[in-house]
């Protein structure tokens, strides 16, 4: 079956090296197979979201050398024709179509609502109404995930990242996905919707790489890592990749033709 990926950053701030670490990663992986590469921006966070975001991603992708088969070529077209608030009724279709869902108004203050990070479910038999800013939409996991019962739709009413992903995976066809080790946890809940709700993502293949760090802490937009400097080489990030992969190559032309020669072997570098 032919690979379908993506390439799928958020516009809530500049890109650093780790956003390169996976873009370069999913393009190899994708291209050496002989894929279909989309760009998906996930501009879920409405609210959050600004143009010289969004617009850094096309810049890095520029600088990177890094093609992509469909999606917006720019930000006026991104924001005319591929932004997430133009598939609303896709994801509260899909809602439609779960059972165990509930209303919650827990916060992570809320006295006996969480232990060790998984929410305790005392909202379950609570049969809350839905309240704007109030209320956030949430579905029961029971034990069939570590994650425990997760957001579908946010207090602000918004719709939440885990349910976003799947729905506009399962759209774009996506069957194979190379993401960081920190969402293990949101690959686990998303075949969990895709299985509920028959999609063929349940199928898909979902591979994590391990994280860049900086003196021990991930980069992460949160921890404010530097961004992409455009007056570097981006070989420097070509290298990073090659070094992770037990490559030579330093160049993306040198790398793709060395990794598809290796391809066997490059798999196990990832989990």
């Amino acid at each position: 079956m032919k690979i379908i990926s993506r390439i799928a950053p958020t516009p809530s701030g500049f890109l650093h090296a780790g956003n390169a670490f996976n873009f370069i990663l999913t393009y190899i992986f994708t291209r050496i197979n002989d894929g279909i590469l989309h760009l998906r921006i996930d501009d879920y966070d409405l609210l959050r979201y600004e143009r010289k975001y969004a617009q850094n991603i096309f810049d890095v992708l520029d600088f990177l050398g890094l093609n992509y088969d469909f999606g917006a070529r720019n930000l006026d077209e991104f924001e005319s024709f591929f932004s997430s608030k133009f598939r609303t009724t896709n994801y509260q279709n899909a809602v439609l179509n779960l059972s165990n869902t509930y209303f919650c108004d827990c916060s992570k203050h809320t006295p006996n609502a969480y232990k060790n990070g998984i929410y305790s479910g005392i909202c379950r038999d609570k049969n809350l109404a839905f309240k704007q800013n109030f209320t956030a939409l949430k579905i029961k996991v029971d034990n069939e995930i570590k994650l425990g019962d997760f957001v579908l739709f946010r207090k602000d009413g918004f719709v939440a990242y885990n349910l976003a992903s799947v729905v506009d995976d399962e759209l774009l066809g996506v069957n194979f996905i190379i993401r960081g080790a920190d969402l293990f946890d949101c690959s686990q809940a998303q075949k969990f919707l895709a299985k509920k709700l028959n999609y063929n993502f349940k199928d898909c293949e979902i591979l994590h790489h391990e994280l860049l760090t900086n003196n021990g802490v991930k980069l992460s937009k949160s921890q404010k890592a530097p961004p992409i400097n455009f007056k570097e080489s981006p070989q420097i990030y070509y290298k990073i990749v090659a070094d992770f992969l037990g490559l030579k190559s330093h160049s993306l032309k040198e790398l793709l033709s060395e990794a598809k020669e290796k391809q066997r072997q490059l798999k196990d570098k990832l989990r």
